[in-house]
């Protein structure tokens, strides 16, 4: 983070959108539409989005409709999102793709989300030749993320991808102004309001304030989240009224929907990889049989299990298993859940998204008692963090994952934000290092391009 400066109140002016996309020529003419797709790495015109997951990337700007609802409940929001979609659907050219919705939604999903459709998409695959690594050459190195086996044969936890070394002693983990003595506090608060049954579960959340002397490129930014993290969903997304762009580089699928067929992939209970091959297994070991994990690993895919079988016709189109497996990212081992489910006729992925939003793997459960804590607790507004980001198309199908390990740039400035879940057990200083190994994901990533 060579160059970086922590700030204490951050300002400095907003990242200026370029000029609006260049005007489409009238329907009436019969002209085609443009059939030249934006590159990965060119400057896009205004409302630029780009969200790439393990094995595709779609970039998408301009602006052609805007989801605006009276009331964002789930029902309303889903239903407008098909009206929409019809509309442009209708309206587009011959030789046009089919439109899609694209955006973010917040934590609160009572509030506007930021959902559009845009006016170019281009989707491309992950791999060699698209800024990131191959299949193959991910199967020749086995690089730094992903989800594991959690034992092998002889009963020991697998070897997870090897987690680099660092190589700046002043690097993320010794950047100033990284003791957050109010989230201490907060924790300690927490934990005694749990005990005395207010709730089960919370999720506390921190912010980090940095500048680098100049504007940041956040094309680098994102290839060195995608390098570090292969499997994870890089996101690039331009905020409404000059906000700044959310980036960042999320382990956690909320949902996918692909032909009535759901997955979702919920990670709760984590610990801190490390560069010593022998501790890193016994980390991920002392993981797998931790009470304290497991239990707050439980508390989402139980939430989940009990939201998703209003969705299906039968309970055997729901399969939830009952143990976690172990997923590694490049700083953390998680514990993670593979989802699956056949959804009822009709039912769109914005349908599931709304009623799973938020999980307790970033408010708590109970679900009110926690975001009252959070209320209480937390000295800023989240906005999109712990929110989502992804798509939805007029079939009912799209991708959605939690906005997690980024950032707002604005500029040279970016604010980063990570959290914790707290439970009966937790400690301040527990919680304090795990969000400090969270803010690493995109502190890496800047430190890498500054």
């Amino acid at each position: 983070m060579t160059g970086f400066t922590v700030l204490d109140d951050p300002t400095g002016t907003a990242v200026v959108p370029d000029p609006a996309h260049v005007r489409r020529p009238s329907r009436a003419t019969g002209t085609s539409a443009p059939t030249g797709a934006p590159d990965d790495d060119a400057p896009l015109g205004h409302a630029e989005f780009r969200l790439a997951s393990p094995d595709v990337g779609l970039v998408a700007h301009g602006v052609r409709e805007r989801l605006d609802v009276p009331s964002w409940d789930g029902p309303t929001v889903a239903a407008a999102a098909r009206d929409l979609l019809a509309r442009a659907a209708s309206a587009r050219w011959a030789g046009e793709p089919a439109p899609i919705l694209v955006g973010t939604i917040p934590f609160d999903s009572s509030r506007p989300a930021h959902l559009v459709v845009p006016a170019y998409q281009s989707w491309r695959p992950v791999g060699a030749g698209h800024g990131v690594q191959s299949d193959q050459s991910r199967q020749d190195d086995p690089g730094t993320s992903g989800t594991v086996p959690a034992t092998t044969t002889d009963g020991e936890p697998a070897a997870g991808p090897a987690r680099p070394a660092p190589t700046d002693p002043t690097g993320p983990t010794a950047l100033p102004g990284r003791d957050d003595v109010v989230f201490r506090a907060a924790v300690g608060r927490a934990v005694s309001q749990l005990e005395d049954g207010v709730a089960e579960k919370v999720v506390l959340a921190r912010t980090l304030d940095v500048s680098a002397p100049g504007p940041l490129d956040r094309g680098a930014v994102r290839a060195a989240m995608r390098r570090a993290n292969p499997d994870a969903y890089v996101f690039d997304v331009e905020l409404p009224a000059d906000q700044g762009h959310l980036v960042g580089a999320s382990p956690e699928l909320l949902v996918s929907v692909r032909d009535g067929v759901l997955h979702s992939h919920p990670l709760a209970g984590s610990a801190p990889r490390s560069a010593d091959p022998a501790e890193d297994r016994a980390t991920a070991q002392r993981l797998l049989t931790s009470e304290k994990d497991l239990r707050e690993h439980a508390f989402v895919t139980d939430a989940i299990r009990e939201v998703l079988r209003t969705y299906v016709a039968h309970e055997d189109d729901l399969d939830v298993p009952a143990t976690p497996e172990l997923v590694a990212t490049s700083h953390l081992w998680h514990l993670g859940t593979p989802v699956s489910a056949r959804l009822k006729p009709g039912v769109s992925v914005l349908d599931v998204v709304y009623a799973l939003h938020p999980t307790p793997a970033v408010c708590g459960h109970p679900q009110a008692a926690a975001r009252e804590l959070i209320g209480s607790l937390e000295p800023f507004d989240r906005g999109f963090y712990t929110g989502l980001v992804g798509w939805a198309d007029q079939a009912g199908n799209g991708e959605w994952a939690i906005v997690l390990r980024c950032g707002v740039v604005r500029g040279a400035d970016v604010r980063l934000f990570a959290g914790a879940g707290v439970v009966v057990g937790s400690t301040p200083e527990g919680e304090h290092a795990e969000t400090a190994v969270k803010f690493s994901t995109l502190l890496s990533a800047l430190g890498s391009v500054s």
